[in-house]
């Protein structure tokens, strides 16, 4: 089994950085991992763990780095929901000009909402969806939060975005800026669901304090096609620590192995 790290490059000339984990048995299948706002390809080791699952289970793994995270180039503060887009897409092409014919996609968090919207415009070149905790609706975690643990952390976000043009995200490292905010007025990933028929799963964990589980749990009834959601209980945001990291990936790999054919 090989693990190989590469940059590819956006629409826009951006570099994104990439890490292939190819099988050692030939494969035609191939599954796309888009992480969250404010992390990167390895998602604080729980991709790195799937991919390499994933991997010994005769699966070809492409996870990136979005425009301004981790190791690609760009500045958060100019990140877009349809540039995240704009990457998946970059990614989608490098997974098949590979060759691979039978391609996945998982996106999680932030990342989740990015890959709703764009399988919803590209669900011909998938056979299948999942999702982990995805943002499926901005104004519940974002404009106008609705959980009192959102609230706290980002109820600043609207005035200073207003009043400087953008605000921190978390702490002080991470800026995002006014048209991200405006994109979210008018792009809804729980509403993209509506146009998905290919098989989609949801996982969410209940303790999740980033994104609401209630969304989830509501949003999976506007997929048209097979569909599955599957209840992390007790898990918080991203499924870190024992025994809801092992949930989560198993979950996934059932999914994949059943629908990504």
């Amino acid at each position: 089994m090989t693990v190989t790290k590469i940059f590819i490059t956006n629409k826009s000339g951006m570099k994104l950085a990439g890490v292939w984990s190819i099988p050692k048995q030939p494969t035609d299948k191939a599954i796309i991992l888009a992480h969250g706002i404010t992390g990167d390809k390895d998602e604080v080791g729980i991709f790195t763990d799937l991919a390499n699952l994933l991997k010994r289970n005769n699966f070809a793994v492409f996870r990136f780095d979005f425009r301004a995270h981790g190791e690609s180039t760009g500045r958060s503060v100019d990140m877009t929901i349809t540039g995240e887009m704009e990457d998946v897409k970059a990614a989608l092409n490098e997974v098949k000009n590979r060759g691979y014919k039978n391609i996945g996609l998982l996106g999680a968090s932030f990342g989740g909402g990015i890959s709703a919207l764009f399988v919803s415009d590209y669900q011909t070149e998938f056979k299948c969806l999942c999702l982990w905790n995805p943002t499926l609706n901005y104004y519940h975690c974002y404009l106008s939060p609705t959980k009192t643990s959102i609230r706290k952390f980002k109820a600043h976000i609207k005035n200073e975005v207003a009043k400087q043009g953008w605000a921190y995200l978390y702490g002080n490292t991470f800026k995002i800026g006014k048209a991200l905010l405006e994109e979210m007025k008018y792009l809804s990933p729980y509403k993209a669901l509506k146009k998905i028929g290919i098989p989609t799963v949801i996982i969410h964990g209940t303790k999740d304090k980033s994104v609401p589980y209630e969304d989830s749990k509501k949003y999976i009834n506007n997929l048209k096609g097979i569909n599955e959601f599957v209840t992390i209980k007790g898990s918080g945001h991203g499924f870190h620590g024992q025994p809801y990291s092992t949930q989560a990936q198993t979950a996934t790999l059932k999914f994949f192995q059943q629908y990504l054919q």
